[in-house]
């Protein structure tokens, strides 16, 4: 299947990711700008779902309850990326990530239950999406990769 535009896309590397560290980020970046906020979103049904499961298969509704607010942290987090207010959306993301492998973490670690080592693996990795995007917000750096057709 060839390409309409003509040629392959070529991924470029910005100029001004000076340490390796902002190399590493500038992919995550990029894929978190391109993907936002279906993330964000994607996290609060997660949540909701998770919540559902607790309550009515584990009967504990003070995690249901916790994991329900979570939920509606991300929904809101996604729509202020929607509304034109990035910097508040990622970093109620990072916060709500943040406070969902603090809540899934340990039990996760002690049980091994299904639900909350996949609470506690998607919160971890969403934390570190949001934590970059919150960082970028300020600082302008990891800049974001580009891609030229040939």
């Amino acid at each position: 299947m060839s390409n309409p535009s003509g040629g392959t896309p070529k991924v470029t590397m910005p100029q001004g990711n000076d340490n390796i560290i902002e190399k590493a980020a500038a992919p995550i970046a990029t894929l978190a700008s391109h993907a936002d906020p279906w993330p964000h979103y994607l996290m609060s049904g997660a949540c909701g779902a998770s919540a559902l499961y607790t309550y009515s298969s584990l009967n504990n509704p003070r995690m249901a309850a916790i994991k329900a607010g979570l939920g509606l942290a991300y929904l809101w987090g996604g729509r202020q990326l929607v509304t034109g207010n990035p910097q508040l959306g990622y970093d109620v993301g990072s916060i709500t990530s943040l406070a969902l492998v603090g809540v899934a973490g340990p039990r996760a670690r002690a049980t091994s239950e299904m639900s909350a080592v996949a609470m506690a693996a998607l919160g971890g990795i969403s934390s570190v999406s949001n934590v970059i995007k919150s960082y970028e917000m300020r600082t302008g750096k990891p800049k974001e990769m580009g891609y030229e057709r040939s």
